[in-house]
């Protein structure tokens, strides 16, 4: 006798779990499993969407998918605004950038004054 193949319990709430991953910061999938509870009385670890949202991605390094067919829009879920010309953006900025300060005392010192302080180190056993 044939069985019916496996279907995910989270098929009728896929739209829903994308528009929640979507938002920025996207939900978290613990916060989409007490939503779940909350809403539909469905009970799912979030370890289970993780895995169903995985699956779905197309073997991206950050799980995430979009549905071919557009869905209707939903008034919760506003789309990030995309830049006019891609090639036009700014070089992006340095992330560390060195600020002199005196609190360090970062003055090279003249040849004498080393001299001064080897032979004063010298002499305390340095």
């Amino acid at each position: 006798m044939a069985r019916k193949p496996y279907q995910s319990a989270l098929i009728p709430y896929e739209d829903e779990i994308i528009a929640l991953r979507h938002r920025r910061p996207p939900t978290s999938y613990a916060r989409i499993a007490e939503l779940l509870l909350q809403k539909y009385k469905l009970s799912i670890c979030r370890e289970t969407i993780f895995r169903f949202v995985k699956v779905r991605s197309r073997g991206r390094k950050v799980y995430s998918y979009q549905r071919d067919v557009a869905p209707a829009s939903s008034k919760s879920v506003k789309p990030a605004p995309q830049p006019a010309d891609p090639g036009s953006r700014p070089p992006p900025k340095p992330k560390w950038e060195f600020k002199y300060s005196e609190r360090y005392n970062l003055t090279r010192l003249s040849d004498e004054e080393a001299a001064a302080r080897r032979k004063k180190l010298e002499e305390e056993g340095h």
